[in-house]
């Protein structure tokens, strides 16, 4: 019986050092109750396989958050620590920088709020499991691209930019670089282990626990972020650059929300 069991969970990815826990757990558990019956194998295994695929899910997509947030708050840092610049850089590192900066912050906050929201869930359905790991997964590939942004800017390049040569670009870009590491290896291993079930994932109404259209929830956090972004221009006396900049940022999130809403679970597929 556990030998058949243990070939059903190599043949649905479950790691050999999980596979040995659960074998010595049932030698335990056969040892005390030598008449128990375990059941079917092949069903045991699928429900080993759906739980620890939940369960791994839930982890890599929390842990993605937790590594993403030093990085951010670096970030932060060196944005707040901005001084006057006498050479600007590309436009394009820049928009890769602030693009960077923009999907790693929404990837790892929808990973993690919706890591939150499955919370005591022994078994979630294949697609719910892909929703997170694709959120987490583009909170990795953001950070990777600021990395790759704030390496150049670190680098001594642009000699005449404020964050070249300094001690706190280069803490960033290792701080980054690692969490970059690490959620790729996190991710590989959790896509190798998806649980069984079928269904459908939530949207973006589950993420925040209200019964609302997601698109009417888009469209208010795109006002949101516009309107937030022109008052800034405003504050610093440039109305017309931040209106601009408002406009941009709102068309970029409904943009994303369109292209993007379904894999990232955000909006269901239509009936």
């Amino acid at each position: 019986m556990i030998r058949e069991l243990d070939s059903e969970l190599a043949i649905l990815g479950v790691p050999a050092r999980r596979r040995r826990r659960i074998r010595l757990e049932l030698e335990d558990h056969l040892a005390c109750h030598p008449d128990a019956d375990l059941g079917d194998p092949r069903e045991l295994a699928r429900q080993f396989a759906n739980e620890l695929g939940t369960a791994l899910a839930r982890r890599t997509s929390s842990a993605i958050f937790l590594l993403l947030a030093p990085f951010g708050l670096l970030v932060g840092a060196l944005f707040a620590s901005a001084g006057v610049r006498t050479e600007s850089p590309p436009l394009a590192l820049t928009l890769a920088l602030v693009l960077g900066v923009q999907l790693a912050f929404v990837g790892g906050t929808l990973a993690a709020l919706r890591a939150w929201r499955l919370r005591g869930r022994v078994a979630i359905p294949a697609t719910e499991a892909r929703v997170l790991l694709r959120r987490a997964g583009l909170g990795v590939v953001g950070a990777a691209l600021t990395v790759v942004a704030l390496g150049l800017f670190a680098s001594g390049y642009y000699r005449d930019f404020q964050w070249s040569l300094s001690p706190l670009s280069w803490a960033a870009f290792a701080v980054g670089g690692a969490a970059v590491l690490l959620g790729t290896a996190l991710l590989i291993r959790a896509f190798r282990l998806l649980p069984l079930g079928t269904g459908e994932p939530g949207d973006f109404s589950f993420d925040l626990g209200i019964a609302v259209d997601p698109w009417l929830l888009a469209v208010a956090i795109a006002g949101a972020v516009g309107l937030c972004i022109a008052a800034a221009g405003v504050v610093q006396g440039d109305p017309f650059d931040g209106l601009a900049r408002a406009a941009a940022d709102a068309i970029a999130c409904l943009g994303g929300f369109a292209l993007f809403g379904r894999q990232l679970g955000l909006r269901r597929q239509a009936a």
